[in-house]
């Protein structure tokens, strides 16, 4: 009998790099909203590619020894409304990464309900979006506050020195007058997840207590 004959072995379908919403917020240990944030802020492409993906994952969650580290976790950026602060000249709130610095300072530190003398003494702040930083501040003063008509609680605008922040790509800079030991602890921070409980965007990362 003749040796058998094979049909040609199969091509194999070349890997999709693109996934979907659900499977981008099962690697990223995200929901889908949180994934849509990370869209909206420029931070993830659409459609949504593996390789992106992969740069966010695996990231140690930071953790705090002593002392507390102010987070804000902010939205994808959107249009202010003028109606709630009129006399406000920003045009965006929220973050992007195609933010100008300017933007990114405006929309990041002001207005927010907090403890001030909380915030200035803990010196570092960051912002997060969908438990990724996406910027850090050196906190230098309360600049100001303001009470809305329809409120008792004041919100307080920072200044600060940005330390770090990301670009389109995920590429991040660190300002070249940062002192060394705030940039390396920045460097932690940009390389990290940031998880926080809090009833309102300010939380604080604090060391975990038994």
């Amino acid at each position: 009998m003749p040796l058998p004959t094979f049909a040609p072995p199969a091509t194999p379908a070349p890997k999709s790099d693109t996934l979907t919403r659900t499977q981008a917020a099962a690697r990223l240990e995200l929901n889908p909203a949180g994934v849509d944030k990370l869209v909206r802020a420029g931070i993830l492409s659409t459609p949504i590619t593996a390789t992106e993906v992969e740069h966010l994952t695996g990231r140690d969650r930071l953790q705090v020894t002593s002392g507390a580290l102010t987070v804000l976790r902010t939205d994808a950026r959107e249009e202010a409304d003028r109606t709630k602060y009129p006399a406000d000249p920003r045009r965006w709130m929220g973050f992007h990464v195609e933010h100008s610095d300017h933007e990114l300072e405006a929309a990041s530190l002001r207005w927010w309900r907090s403890d001030p003398a909380k915030v200035v003494d803990n010196e570092l702040f960051v912002v997060t979006v969908a438990t990724f930083p996406v910027a850090a501040y050196r906190i230098l003063e309360r600049a100001d506050s303001i009470t809305r008509a329809d409120e008792d609680v004041p919100r307080h605008h920072y200044a600060g020195q940005l330390l770090a922040r990301v670009h389109p790509g995920m590429s991040v800079t660190y300002p070249q007058n940062t002192p060394g030991h705030l940039r390396r602890m920045a460097k932690q921070i940009m390389d990290s997840r940031i998880v926080v409980s809090s009833g309102g965007p300010i939380g604080y990362l604090e060391p975990k207590t038994t």
